[in-house]
């Protein structure tokens, strides 16, 4: 299989929800991790106060992007449930909804070009309406002279499996970024594919045992968002059989991704 070319310009963005002790470490760890493999350092800082400025924010990311662009790296970490984050108590976007703004038909600019989305966030623990949905359901179709499908060349990396608890240390950060530190930092990774690097590092979250016991928090809160749609919230005292400790990595990449 081919290789992508990052001999361009290597774009990152850092999405970090408030209201998430401990987080703060992770983003140090993501900005390391982005340094050493040539990606920019500096974050874009996105105030989750409304829907709104989340989505105006990020599409003037996209927007800026010029087409001396190579990849994308995005990292996002906030509460959520499955298949969406949460904005404030009464406000949540689709992830969906972010991935197509960086899809073929919205970002000219990084068609035929990887995009690696990395989700820290819960994935709808018992809070389940009476139709179950999941993460999928991507469309497809002609958008260029190419004939190049909506989605392609993306990979998302979600912190855990459909339902779900993400956990977080509030004096340590996430042990997905905690491992992925550990792994993507190491002299090795320029001669690895990206997928094998997450290979890794799932392999190390299943050795960990890490829960509430441990002083760690889950990234999942019931909002009346909850009540509204008639959804079971999460017991926060009953939740460790709901923790997850494996990736769920989907997978459209066209060539192999090295860093």
């Amino acid at each position: 299989m081919d290789r992508y070319d990052l001999s361009g310009r290597r774009a990152a963005l850092i999405m970090c929800g408030g209201g998430r002790p401990g987080s703060e470490y992770d983003v140090e760890r993501i900005k390391e991790l982005c340094k050493q493999n040539k990606f920019p350092e500096s974050s874009y800082s996105v105030e989750c106060k409304t829907k709104k400025d989340v989505t105006d924010a990020l599409k003037s990311f996209r927007n800026n992007l010029s087409e001396d662009v190579s990849c994308l790296a995005m990292f996002i970490m906030a509460h959520g449930g499955l298949g969406h984050i949460e904005v404030n108590d009464e406000e949540i976007l689709d992830l969906e909804d972010i991935y197509k703004m960086f899809n073929n038909s919205q970002c000219p600019a990084l068609r035929e070009k990887p995009k690696l989305f990395v989700v820290q966030a819960c994935r709808g623990v018992k809070e389940r309406p009476k139709d179950l949905y999941t993460d999928g359901g991507r469309s497809s179709g002609a958008v260029s002279k190419k004939l190049l499908p909506t989605e392609s060349d993306s990979m998302e990396v979600y912190a855990v499996p459909p339902g779900k608890l993400a956990i977080r240390h509030p004096d340590r950060g996430c042990p997905l970024f905690e491992e992925m530190h550990k792994v993507f930092t190491k002299d090795s990774v320029a001669t690895r594919d990206v997928y094998e690097l997450f290979t890794e590092v799932n392999q190390r979250l299943g050795q960990r045992k890490d829960g509430r016991k441990d002083g760690y928090e889950h990234d999942f809160k019931p909002t009346s968002r909850v009540i509204k749609r008639n959804l079971q919230p999460v017991d926060p005292d009953d939740s460790s059989d709901d923790i997850g400790h494996s990736l769920h990595i989907v997978n459209n990449l066209t060539k192999m991704l090295y860093l």
